[in-house]
């Protein structure tokens, strides 16, 4: 098999469209037409339902894509082991990272990775934890950097680099503070019975925080939390949070960015958020990625 070819292919289905995968791939749109229709002759059976601009990909074309990355990851595992064995560490990293805390995170952790590995080539792409499971899973990113609650939807390799605690975010004036108590530990924590009719703003409905807050109330005996707003960001909710419109759950990796009149409280239950290092159970890890994933681990712990 030609393995430029697979990867064209590949692409195609990534796309769903032969004319911006050839643009992603720098070919002629008539050059890659030409590839896909020699390949289907070859195989007797088309790949692709061709609808206008919109492709879709048959059942013959699954196995072949499912069957092609997997080829193509034996090809980057053969090759990350043999780096190792030849300390040349050229390879290229594909990381799936969440939401604006993986900007973070590699902003933090590269200078200390590229002086140890200048000729690796880390391309971060920042996704949901869910999306980033997914793509480890077929092969097309070498490695998650996730926050997760206690459930795990593949059979992969999971690596704990810490347990982030969620906290409550409220006006440092809310009148609610006067409902704290003090654990044996003299931390104070906030039971959230005691905002049962307080309008929330919580993170949107597929995000790990919402999942973890949502645990959170149901422990609590808060079956309908008042949900005032669903957000993806930070800077609005805190500023509607600091306004005492709402109150919100966010993880404690936000301490640093959090605006004047807003007090942070642990809730009674301790919700927790673990950021995971997901990879494939079938591959090699090579000297960099593990050391990508020890300078992960040491970024998420000053979070716990």
């Amino acid at each position: 098999m030609d393995l430029k070819r697979i990867e064209n292919i590949i692409r195609i289905a990534e796309e769903r469209n032969i004319t911006r995968a050839a643009d992603k791939l720098f070919l002629s749109q008539p050059a890659l037409n030409l590839q896909l229709l020699n390949l289907e002759k070859e195989l007797g059976t088309k790949l692709f339902y061709r609808r206008g601009n919109e492709w879709s990909i048959t059942e013959a074309g699954r196995i072949y894509v499912e069957t092609a990355r997997r080829m193509l990851a034996l090809k980057k595992d053969c090759y990350s082991r043999i780096s190792d064995i030849a300390k040349l560490h050229n390879e290229e990293i594909a990381i799936g990272a969440s939401g604006i805390q993986g900007d973070h995170m590699m902003t933090s952790i590269y200078g200390k990775f590229h002086r140890q590995f200048p000729n690796v080539k880390l391309q971060l792409n920042i996704m949901k934890g869910l999306k980033a499971q997914e793509l480890v899973r077929n092969s097309t990113i070498d490695l998650g950097i996730i926050l997760m609650g206690d459930k795990q939807s593949y059979h992969l390799q999971y690596d704990l680099l810490a347990r982030v605690e969620v906290l409550l975010a409220i006006a440092a004036d809310s009148p609610y503070l006067s409902h704290l108590e003090r654990e044996e530990n003299g931390e104070e924590v906030m039971d959230l019975r005691h905002l049962q009719d307080v309008p929330f703003v919580l993170g949107a409905k597929d995000s790990t925080e919402r999942y973890v807050s949502e645990q959170a109330f149901e422990r609590a005996g808060v079956d309908d939390p008042a949900v005032y707003m669903e957000a993806e960001g930070i800077s609005y909710p805190m500023a509607m949070v600091a306004a005492g419109e709402c109150c919100s759950l966010i993880g404690a990796y936000n301490k640093p960015v959090m605006p004047v009149g807003i007090r942070l409280v642990k809730l009674k239950s301790h919700p927790m958020m673990n950021a995971l290092a997901v990879r494939r159970k079938d591959t090699h890890l090579s000297e960099p990625m593990e050391l990508l994933i020890r300078l992960a681990r040491e970024y998420w712990e000053q979070f716990s």
